[in-house]
């Protein structure tokens, strides 16, 4: 039988390496097609003299650019939330653009985000051009509510006649694991810092408890408050007359258009018709995505060349490799982004936009002190916080020399929680048995075999202990807060932006606009003057970036790993003979959790 598998292995090895060779082939004979694929892409098109630029709003807007592979693999190139909010504000002072149709029908943006797009459309507005939004419905099935937010910020509504208005209010909903793991002899050993560090409740508890209810309720309340004084506002709808109406949802469209919620109903084309009416008859429709590439390109000198460094997702310490990357904060590829926006002589400082729940406390630290680098050399840092910005989010936040925050964002969480779920249990159900040797008495610390002992969680606390005290040192000295304001501030609190701005944990609330009028007073610029926004690091070459791909990573580690095993099993085949060749029981090892 290994016999068989070794010869299964070697011949995986040879297809493989010659799916290398002929994409590797491939790929040189094709360079210079696949660049022009890339290019065409990524260049900035011909605009007709008269514009009506098109949103249609799929899912979420990206934080961050795609890379050139995902770039090249992907049929339809969304752009980020950055260059669509760039290409609104080129817009407004754009004489050819003549208006803006949004299709909001699929739009699922998180809060803050949608905060960010519904303060960009007032932008456009206020330059005196029209906005219309479009959705089949508010919502099927499932809540509606950042849809509508956005869509509040826009001249008019357009709903469609069988649609309806999803403003349900607002709804934190949490999964408690902790009776089922009981069910399967699963033992959670969890520790926190504070009594408001709710991230381990899911495992430790079977429903919320009271200060991280208390913490949740005034969330959701400040959630549900904001987004109805802005629709009350933008729509003129009295704020009481629309809490009845968000009690009673869905709405249906003709009530909505009876209550103000909407301005027409329609169909997409008769929404179509209606804009490029407004915005002049001569009006071509341009995706706004199109137009955010001819945006990107310099249209008057910039007062400042400013990096861009993205921080999305889990903060870890290193990024697994692959192709698809996105929504993981590594802790070395960031300080490598800050170091390299610190070196390049024409950066004069820096654009932090973080979207994380946080993650390493490792990993945060690094990046804490590489943000504190590029300011002690000189290069003033601004924290520009998205959906979230919390625990990890808010430990690289703290370092910047100003935060901005959305009143929506969720930030704070200043605390820790670790410890180690234990499955001895589950496998003595099994009849799985378990020893050990060890050698040391805090050789099990880690192990998911074995629980805690006394010493062991006293070490436990200990560095929990240590944790909080170094999380709540620096987020006192970075916001010049005493014992008694840290301590409100901190013990797993999550505040929403609105709520940290009142207590001191940033410094204005506010998104795009009021990050960049930061960098601008920072760097003593007159108000409006142009930045130049550069990510960092820069776009890879789309062909060196496969090739990369090829050569490293999961890929040659995957090969590696398949010519060792074969090796392996030719050695076990000699010195075992054929006495393997009758079927036997596989034994996996667990893995150590770390």
């Amino acid at each position: 039988m290994l016999g068989w598998l070794r010869r299964v292995i070697v011949g995986l090895l040879a297809l493989v390496g010659l799916i290398v060779v002929l994409v590797i082939g491939g790929l040189y004979l094709l360079s210079d097609q696949l660049m022009e694929r890339y290019e065409s892409r990524w260049q900035a098109p011909e605009l007709p003299p008269r514009v009506l630029l098109h949103l249609p709003l799929a899912g979420a807007l990206p934080e961050q650019e795609s890379d050139a592979v995902q770039a090249l693999i992907r049929q339809q190139q969304q752009p980020s939330l950055r260059q669509v909010l760039e290409a609104l504000d080129r817009a407004a002072i754009d004489p050819r653009v003549g208006g803006i149709l949004a299709d909001l029908s699929h739009a699922q943006l998180g809060l803050a985000q949608a905060q960010e797009l519904h303060q960009a459309i007032l932008r456009f507005r206020s330059a005196g051009k029209p906005a219309i939004a479009f959705a089949d419905t508010f919502g099927e099935g499932q809540s509606g509510n950042t849809a509508y937010y956005i869509a509040s910020a826009f001249d008019q509504i357009w709903l469609q006649p069988s649609g309806d208005i999803g403003l349900t209010g607002v709804a934190l909903n949490f999964m408690f694991l902790r009776e089922a793991l009981d069910e399967w002899g699963i033992e959670p050993q969890m520790m926190r810092r504070q009594e408001y560090k709710g991230v381990v409740e899911t495992l430790t508890e079977r429903s919320l408890t009271p200060a991280v209810r208390q913490n949740y309720q005034r969330i959701a309340e400040s959630l549900h408050g904001r987004m109805i004084a802005d629709i009350a506002t933008r729509r003129s709808v009295d704020a009481d007359r629309l809490r009845a109406l968000v009690d009673e949802a869905p709405v249906d469209a003709a009530r909505g258009l009876e209550n103000r919620l909407v301005d027409r109903l329609g169909y997409r084309d008769e929404a179509r018709a209606a804009a490029l009416a407004v915005a002049g008859n001569d009006a071509r429709p341009v995706p706004l995505g199109a137009y955010a590439r001819h945006a990107a390109r310099p249209q008057e000198k910039p007062a400042a060349e400013i990096a861009l460094i993205t921080a999305s997702g889990p903060i870890v310490r290193m990024a697994p490799d692959g192709l698809f990357r996105e929504d993981i904060a590594s802790a070395g590829q960031l300080a490598d982004a800050l170091d390299a926006a610190v070196n390049a002589p024409s950066v004069r400082a820096i654009l932090l936009r973080i979207d994380s729940p946080g993650g390493s406390y490792i990993a945060s630290d690094s990046i804490w002190q590489a943000v504190r680098r590029a300011k002690e050399a000189g290069k003033p840092v601004v924290a520009w916080m998205g959906n979230v910005a919390a625990s990890g989010g808010y430990f690289i936040a703290m370092a910047a020399d100003r935060i901005v925050a959305q009143p929506m964002t969720l930030t704070g969480s200043i605390g820790v929680a670790g410890g180690k779920i234990v499955f001895a249990g589950a496998l003595e159900r099994l009849g799985i048995g378990h020893d050990r040797v060890a050698a040391g008495a805090n050789a099990t610390l880690y192990s998911p075999l074995e629980p805690f002992t006394d010493a062991q969680r006293r070490q436990m606390e200990r560095t929990l202990d240590r944790i909080y005290a170094d999380f709540t040192g620096k987020a006192a000295a970075a916001r010049g807060l005493d014992a008694a304001g840290i301590d409100r501030a901190a013990r797993g609190r999550v505040f929403t932006g609105a709520d940290a701005d009142e207590i001191g944990l940033v410094d204005a609330v506010g998104g795009y606009a009021e990050a960049q009028q930061a960098l601008r007073t920072l760097l003593s610029l007159p108000d409006g003057a142009p930045l130049k926004l550069q990510p960092f690091p820069a776009p890879e070459d789309p062909f060196q970036a496969v090739l990369d791909l090829l050569r490293g990573g999961e890929f040659m580690q995957a090969l590696a790993s398949l010519s060792r095993l074969s090796a392996l099993l030719t050695r076990y085949e000699a010195l075992l003979g054929g006495a393997m060749e009758a079927p036997q029981p596989l034994r996996l090892p667990i893995p150590e959790i770390k």
